[in-house]
């Protein structure tokens, strides 16, 4: 049976779960968003719904811009073998960033009933051809990172599936660790799991000591130091940082990192202190944002251009070879506490 026609929706978690739970499906699928474990983890669920993923006959996936046209055309027009449905998956082919043929849109638009496209694509042009297709005839799903409130609640049902009781103080440590980044958050909470499976709980010191983000931690509070002329404070936290083996490279990457969405916050603050705004331009959690403005109160943001200016020069010493990453890296902080 076929769903209704879709309108984009910025909620791609709930229509997608309404698809499965009504078994009215579209022909045409594109995810899109910021969010790739969401995407991919609903991708899962939507083939999941529509196909045995073992069924090499009927599914097909295709990956990267290496992707034929061609040969998605050729396996959509053919029927299923023995099935009721042909599924397939197209991940970051690129196709609704650039102006494809009109002959590929038009057989987009002519598939048999029996086949069903799914498109990952993180980058979209709602005004070509193509998108405007899936707008029209099929179902685009939005996945964007959850708001704080929700990243809250999803990580402590991570942990609840396994009755495993954290503290609320936990779980704002781990995403504060781990950012916005739900691949990376999932990841830590596996290994949280493990952990405390005897325990049957997990406390912000069992975050803190197992964090695979604590150099990238201890990069930020080196920053902060910075910004308040702190040397003494600053030369021990890079010293920690030699202490865990750190790469000298790493060093000045995430650096940089920090340094760049410290700049993107002077540049929204310019037009005035707005929490959300930061956030979103930042890409950081709202506590996080919280923490870049404090920084950011002690500095211009030519001064922050300045920062960021020689984080590139170090980065670019070392990979033209006119200086070694650990003299680089030196250089950096020294710079940057001038």
């Amino acid at each position: 049976m076929a769903a209704k026609k879709e309108k984009i929706v910025n909620n791609g978690m709930q229509i997608i779960n309404s698809h499965i739970k009504s078994g009215s499906f579209s022909n045409l699928y594109l995810f899109t968003g910021d969010e790739k474990y969401l995407m991919l983890q609903y991708r899962d669920n939507l083939v999941g719904a529509l196909i045995d993923k073992t069924d090499t006959m009927n599914y097909s996936v295709f990956r990267d811009e290496s992707i034929s046209e061609n040969e998605i055309i050729s396996i959509a027009q053919t029927m299923p073998f023995f099935a009721d449905r042909r599924v397939i998956v197209v991940e970051e082919s690129g196709f609704f960033a650039r102006k494809m043929d009109d002959a590929f849109v038009d057989a987009m638009s002519d598939i048999p009933e029996t086949t069903v496209i799914i498109f990952i694509e993180s980058n979209t042009d709602g005004k070509l051809k193509l998108y405007n297709l899936f707008s029209q005839n099929g179902t685009i799903a939005g996945f964007s990172t959850p708001d704080s409130a929700s990243l809250v609640k999803w990580v402590r049902k991570l942990f609840a599936d396994d009755d495993i009781a954290i503290e609320d103080v936990a779980i704002y440590r781990l995403i504060d660790c781990t950012g916005n980044n739900m691949n990376r958050i999932f990841t830590e909470v596996e290994k949280l799991k493990s952990y405390g499976a005897e325990s049957k709980k997990i406390t912000i010191a069992d975050v803190n000591a197992l964090s695979a983000d604590l150099v990238e931690d201890k990069i930020f509070e080196m920053i902060d130091e910075i910004s308040r002329k702190n040397n003494k404070r600053v030369f021990k936290l890079y010293d920690d940082l030699l202490y865990l083996k750190t790469d000298a490279m790493s060093i000045i990457s995430l650096t940089l990192r920090q340094y760049g969405k410290l700049l993107k916050t002077s540049e929204v603050l310019e037009t005035g202190k707005d929490l959300k705004r930061v956030a979103s331009y930042a890409k950081v959690q709202e506590w996080q944002a919280k923490k870049y403005m404090a920084i950011c109160d002690n500095y211009t943001t030519k001064q922050l251009v300045e920062k960021v200016n020689f984080c590139m020069d170090a980065d670019r010493m070392v990979k033209t070879g006119r200086m070694k990453k650990e003299l680089a890296a030196e250089m950096m902080i020294l710079n940057l506490l001038k």
